[in-house]
């Protein structure tokens, strides 16, 4: 294997080239099936039905949005009649999200892609393979999302670039 070969099978490579593909495939997919939404704003959607009533600042945190890009989003699904800002019950300045019943069959239609495109990344691997790898993504993200809360990057010190060498990162 050549230099070239040993940095494709990197964690960090994998993942990153992987959810390109996805997005790609995500993005043709709606366009052939007329989906009416880019891919931000379906996941916006997506994100919004999962939790109805969340606010702006918690749904840009869950999608690692500056806030001036989420606003812009959620002005276009507003514009469309797919969602609705309300005030929030005990604090003014917070707006909650809330779908409209407009926005139902639209996400249909997101889940259809959706499924189509995990099928099509999913093609040739046994249900128990698919199983092992969404448990191993599942322990990768846990370990990634507890550095994340303690801020730090695990004790790593000067000049401590990755050792031992494996295909981790």
């Amino acid at each position: 294997m050549d230099q070239k070969d040993e940095e494709r099978r990197t964690l960090g490579f994998l993942l990153r080239d992987t959810s390109r593909l996805i997005r790609r495939l995500f993005v043709q997919c709606a366009r052939e099936r007329g989906l009416p939404l880019n891919r931000s704003e379906a996941s916006v959607l997506v994100h919004v039905e999962r939790e109805q009533g969340m606010s702006q600042a918690q749904l840009a945190e869950q999608l690692d949005l500056e806030a001036i890009s989420l606003v812009r989003l959620i002005d276009s699904l507003q514009e469309a009649g797919l969602i609705e800002r309300r005030p929030h019950p005990h604090d003014r300045r917070i707006r909650t999200l809330w779908l409209t019943e407009a926005a139902r069959p639209v996400l249909k239609q997101v889940m259809a892609v959706r499924r189509h495109v995990r099928a099509q990344a999913l093609a040739g691997i046994s249900t128990a393979e698919q199983e092992k790898l969404f448990d191993l993504l599942v322990a990768v993200r846990g370990n990634l999302a507890r550095q994340a809360r303690r801020g730090s990057a695990g004790g790593m010190q000067d000049g401590e670039e990755g050792q031992p060498r494996s295909k981790v990162a």
